[in-house]
């Protein structure tokens, strides 16, 4: 720890010296800079606790604690700003974007040297301290609003600190490690640098919208840049999540992020050509039924967006019913397998089944599971499978419930025209 603090201390020091935080304690900080700096971090954060959840390398398991993610802190703090609509700072995301790419590939090469990350990241609950008061002050914060990123540990930082420096002076290594692990940390230093420069000051032409607005995990794909498209988006994201328990039975608050960046990027696709859209909608239903989301889940979602976006810009309506006919084409393909008097039948059957309480926890599963089927035979390999693991986990599940998820898909096998082969196929 005193290698990395020796290493560090002038790009600290350079750090703490650029225009950013001067402007935050002269209470002259731009909304969007602090907004931006929390959606970079988001994006870093995610990227690098995922991959020191997942490593293997024992050294580094021995150091880092799942009690040390920040990124549900920071998207606690994004929650708050969400309704005053900031937008991007297009250079400052492009920064923690490769940064959270230069992150990945250190985790698949070289996954010790994400201790040096881990330190740079760390050290800074110790400042949070100083900073928290100036960003309240700034932007007229009450209490904890906006502000969990800045406290993580409460009033623990100094004992926690402590405990993280006895845990890295702990690990055994070899002088090319310790190179390894102070390389990573400077390197890192000098890319919070590049990033905190960047977003502050900056150009008004650098203000946009982007997709790691609202979902930091989302990586670089096409948002709309209007806000009135983008709200639009988010409530038809949220309407089709209220309608489907089962989105956040099983993806939680992540799935909900991807639900509305996906309704933002549809809302892009306006501006192509129908047989282009539809290229693209049916890349994407195969792509979720086979992660667990039957193309129905999108078939509905694009309604919803189409109707969102309808009702937030009436004069696109012509555009934005571009995505009602992909949605058209979605139900065309599974009607060739089951029409919807089929489908409201197994349905029916499966609710009888599973029982009252929990069909009334997870509604229209019968639903999902005969569309499933459908996006199997349409090719779709891994749909069924895919959503059959989660729903017969007998740790989640009781006995009867597991009976009629077996018997639906049979079912609708069957009534589809299809050979009834075994879901662990």
């Amino acid at each position: 720890m005193e290698e990395l603090k020796t290493a560090t201390g002038p790009l600290h020091a350079r750090l703490e010296a650029t225009p950013f935080f001067p402007a935050l304690a002269a209470g002259q900080l731009a909304l969007e800079s602090y907004v931006g700096q929390l959606r970079a971090l988001a994006v870093i954060h995610s990227v690098l606790e995922n991959a020191l959840t997942g490593c293997t390398d024992e050294r580094v398991t021995a150091v880092w604690q799942p009690d040390m993610r920040k990124f549900p802190l920071l998207q606690e703090d994004l929650r708050y700003f969400e309704p005053r609509a900031v937008a991007d700072l297009k250079e400052a995301a492009e920064i923690a974007l490769q940064t959270a790419e230069h992150l990945r590939l250190r985790a698949i090469g070289q996954p010790l040297a994400l201790l040096g990350s881990m330190y740079v990241l760390e050290g800074s609950t110790l400042g949070a301290a100083v900073v928290r008061p100036l960003v309240a002050r700034a932007f007229l914060l009450a209490g904890d609003d906006g502000l969990a990123y800045l406290r993580p540990y409460g009033d623990h930082a100094p004992a926690r600190w402590s405990a993280f420096r006895e845990r890295m002076n702990a690990l055994t290594l070899g002088a090319e490690d310790r190179a390894r692990i102070v390389a990573e940390a400077v390197d890192f230093f000098g890319r919070l640098e590049t990033l905190f420069i960047a977003l502050h000051p900056f150009s008004p032409d650098s203000r946009t919208f982007l997709v790691t607005s609202i979902n930091p995990e989302a990586g670089r794909h096409a948002v709309t840049a209007d806000p009135r498209e983008m709200e639009a988006a988010i409530r038809a994201g949220d309407r089709c999540w209220a309608r489907y328990p089962y989105f956040e039975q099983r993806y939680g608050e992540r799935g909900r992020r991807f639900t509305r960046s996906d309704g933002a990027w549809q809302a892009t696709l306006v501006h192509y050509e129908p047989a282009q859209i539809s290229q693209q909608v049916k890349w994407l239903g195969r792509v979720l039924a086979g992660r667990g989301m039957p193309s129905v889940l999108l078939e509905e979602h694009l309604e919803m967006v189409s109707d969102e976006l309808t009702a937030a810009i009436p004069a696109g309506k012509a555009g934005y019913e571009k995505l009602r006919a992909a949605a058209a084409e979605l139900r065309a393909a599974r009607r060739r397998r089951l029409n919807d008097d089929h489908l409201s039948a197994l349905a029916t059957e499966f609710d009888r089944m599973a029982g009252p309480e929990w069909s009334t926890r997870l509604p229209h599963t019968g639903k999902l599971l005969g569309c499933a089927v459908c996006d199997e035979a349409e090719g779709s390999p891994l749909a069924v499978k895919s959503l059959h693991s989660w729903l017969t986990d007998p740790a989640r599940f009781p006995p009867n419930w597991i009976t009629a998820v077996d018997a639906t898909i049979a079912r609708a096998r069957e009534v589809a025209g299809l050979h009834p082969t075994r879901v662990s196929e």
